[in-house]
C-alpha cells in the first residue's frame, strides 16, 4: 500500500496511457472491416431490408417480445453506422487496427441546409418553444434516414442549421424534412350548397403510437398500419362508432392520402374518403391509398417522426463532395503530423533529455486527447482539428515554463530533484492562469459561436484541460526517471553528497548543505 501510495502519479500517468491505447484502437478481421462498409455504402431502403434480413436470422427470433427484438434490431442498425466513421490504420495476416473518430461533413462529405421556420393560422408567431419542437422533429425524421453523426442547431430565432454528413441521397432528406406531415382524420358532411364538405374531429397523427408500411396482400401497393395510443384509440373508437355507415377522410398537409392512377393524390373534390363498415375498438387500422413502397415507408417514417409544429422552408443548400472530403482528411493528418514532429524537434534541440522527456508527455497528451474525443464522441471538423493543433502549442508552452524555471533553481544550486520539485511549483501558477483564461475563452465561444466555432472551441478547451495533465503530472513524472548521471541542462546529480546527505542525522537533512551541484 506504501508503494502505491509513494508512486500514485506514476500509475496514473500509467493508467491514463492504458486506457488511452485500448479506447482508441480496436482489432477485428478485415472481413467485418469489409462488411461494415459494405453496409454504410447501402442506400437506406436497401439497409433496412439487409439489416431486417441479418436479424431474423437471430437464434430464438420467433420466440422473442417486440422490446427484444426492437432493440436487436436498433443494435444491428447502430452497428451499420460503424463503416462511416472507421479510419485503418495497419492491416496484417487478416487483421485490422482501426480507429473510429467522429468526422464532421467537411471531412466526409454530405450535405448541409439551413431551414427557416415560418408562421401558420395555428402558430403566428416563431417562439422558442416552437422552434425545440421543429428541432425534435427533424431530428427524428433525419435519424430515420440512417445518416450517423447528424448536427441539428439554431441558427437565429427561426432558423435551423442541419448537417448530415456521408448522406447518399440529399433529395430524399429534403423532401423527408421540408414537409409538415400533418396527419388529420376528417368527417364528410354536406355543405350548404349540397357539396361535400371535410370537418375536422380533432383527431390526429400525433395520436399515432407507431406506425409502418406493409405490402398489401393483392401486391403490387403498399398500405400504412398504423397503432393508436390509449387515448386516441378511446377517440378513434368513438368516432367510427358514431360515423358507421359513413365516410372518414384521412388527410396528409391538407391533402387527400389517397392517390389515383397518375400517382397524385386526387383532388379533394373528387375525395370521397373510407366507408365505416363498423365501430373500430382496437386502437388499430390501415392508410390505403395505391402507395409505392417508398411513399409508404416514407409516409410511415414521418408519421413516427411526428408533425412539424410549422411549416419549414429550405434557404440554402450546400453539398460536399467525397472526395472533397477525403482529401481536406489527408492534408489535415499530414498537418498535424508536420506540426507534431516540428515541436517535438524544436524540444529536442533546444532542451536536449528534457525535451525528450517533454515529447514524450505529448505523444500521452495526443493519445489522451484523441481518446476523449472517441469518448464524449466529439465530431471533428476541420475547424476542431485547428484547435486541436493549436492545443499541442499550448501543451508544450507549459513545460517550457517549467524547464526555465527548473534550470533558475540548477543555476541556484539546488540539486536535481529539488530543482525539478521547485520549477514545477513556481511554473503552476503561471500554467493555470493561462489555461484558465484559454477555458474561459472557450466557454464563451461554445455557448455563443456558431457549428465551425463550436467546433474549435470544443477541441480546443479538451485540449488545454489534458495538457495540463500531461504537464504538471506527466512531464513531473518522467523527468525523474532521468539518469542521476546524465542529469539536466548541464547539471549533474552529485551522488557523493546525495550519500552524506542520506546518512546525516534525522532533522539536519539539507540544513547545513551550501554546496553548489556540478
Amino acid at each position: 500500500m506504501n508503494l502505491i501510495t509513494k508512486n500514485w502519479k506514476l500509475l496514473a500517468v500509467l493508467a491514463v496511457f492504458i486506457w488511452s491505447i485500448c479506447n482508441l484502437f480496436s482489432i477485428v478481421p478485415v472481413a467485418t472491416i469489409n462488411d461494415w462498409k459494405h453496409l454504410a455504402d447501402l442506400p437506406p431502403d436497401e439497409l433496412q431490408k439487409e439489416v431486417m434480413s441479418r436479424v431474423e436470422k437471430t437464434p430464438g427470433w420467433d420466440k422473442m417480445n417486440n422490446f427484444e427484438r426492437e432493440d436487436i434490431t436498433k443494435r444491428a442498425f447502430d452497428e451499420t453506422q460503424l463503416g462511416n466513421n472507421i479510419q485503418v490504420i495497419a492491416k496484417s495476416r487478416g487483421y485490422a487496427l482501426y480507429t473510429d473518430l467522429k468526422l464532421g461533413l467537411d471531412l466526409r462529405g454530405g450535405s448541409q441546409l439551413l431551414l427557416q421556420a415560418l408562421p401558420s393560422k395555428l402558430v403566428p408567431e416563431i417562439t422558442p418553444e416552437v422552434m425545440r419542437g421543429v428541432e425534435t422533429v427533424i431530428n427524428n425524421r433525419i435519424n430515420s434516414l440512417g445518416v450517423s453523426e447528424t448536427l441539428v442547431q439554431r441558427a437565429g430565432k427561426d432558423r435551423l442549421l442541419v448537417e448530415m454528413p456521408g448522406i447518399k441521397d440529399p433529395q430524399q432528406a429534403k423532401d423527408r424534412i421540408g414537409t409538415t406531415a400533418l396527419l388529420e382524420f376528417k368527417e364528410l358532411d354536406m355543405g350548404l350548397d349540397g357539396r361535400p364538405v371535410w370537418t375536422d374531429v380533432n383527431l390526429t397523427g400525433a395520436d399515432f403510437k407507431h406506425a409502418q408500411a406493409q405490402p398489401m396482400v393483392s401486391g403490387g401497393t403498399w398500405r400504412i398500419v398504423f397503432e393508436f395510443k390509449p387515448d386516441g384509440a378511446k377517440k378513434f373508437g368513438e368516432l367510427t362508432s358514431r360515423l358507421v355507415g359513413r365516410q372518414i377522410g384521412i388527410f396528409l398537409d391538407g391533402v387527400p392520402t389517397e392517390r389515383g392512377s397518375d400517382g397524385r393524390p386526387l383532388p379533394v373534390e373528387e375525395y370521397r374518403g373510407i366507408n365505416v363498415r363498423e365501430p373500430i375498438l382496437a386502437g388499430n387500422g390501415e392508410i390505403t391509398g395505391n402507395f409505392t413502397r417508398e411513399q409508404a415507408v416514407d409516409l410511415a417514417v414521418k408519421l413516427n417522426a411526428g408533425a412539424l409544429p410549422v411549416p419549414v422552408k429550405i434557404l440554402e443548400e450546400r453539398t460536399v463532395g467525397a472526395t472533397l472530403g477525403q482529401d481536406s482528411i489527408q492534408k489535415s493528418l499530414i498537418a498535424g503530423v508536420v506540426g507534431i514532429l516540428l515541436v517535438m524537434v524544436f524540444m529536442l534541440c533546444i532542451y536536449g533529455v528534457a525535451g525528450m522527456v517533454a515529447n514524450t508527455a505529448l505523444v500521452l497528451y495526443t493519445l489522451t486527447t484523441l481518446a476523449i474525443f472517441k469518448t464524449i464522441p466529439v465530431t471533428l471538423t476541420l475547424a476542431g482539428i485547428a484547435g486541436f493543433i493549436l492545443s499541442v502549442g499550448m501543451a508544450v508552452d507549459a513545460n517550457i515554463l517549467i524547464f526555465e524555471r527548473t534550470k533558475e533553481e540548477l543555476k541556484a544550486g539546488k540539486n536535481l530533484y529539488l530543482a525539478i520539485e521547485a520549477g514545477f511549483s513556481r511554473a503552476f501558477s503561471s500554467i493555470f492562469d493561462s489555461n484558465v483564461n484559454s477555458l474561459i475563452a472557450c466557454g464563451v465561444l461554445i455557448i455563443f459561436g456558431t457549428s465551425i466555432v463550436k467546433g474549435f472551441a470544443v477541441t480546443l478547451a479538451i485540449g488545454v484541460a489534458v495538457s495540463m495533465f500531461s504537464a504538471i503530472t506527466a512531464t513531473r513524472v518522467l523527468l525523474h526517471f532521468i539518469p542521476k548521471e546524465i542529469g539536466l541542462f548541464g547539471h549533474k546529480y552529485d551522488q557523493k553528497r546525495a550519500q552524506a546527505k542520506t546518512q546525516a542525522p534525522k532533522g539536519a537533512l539539507f540544513s547545513s548543505d551550501k554546496g553548489k551541484t556540478k
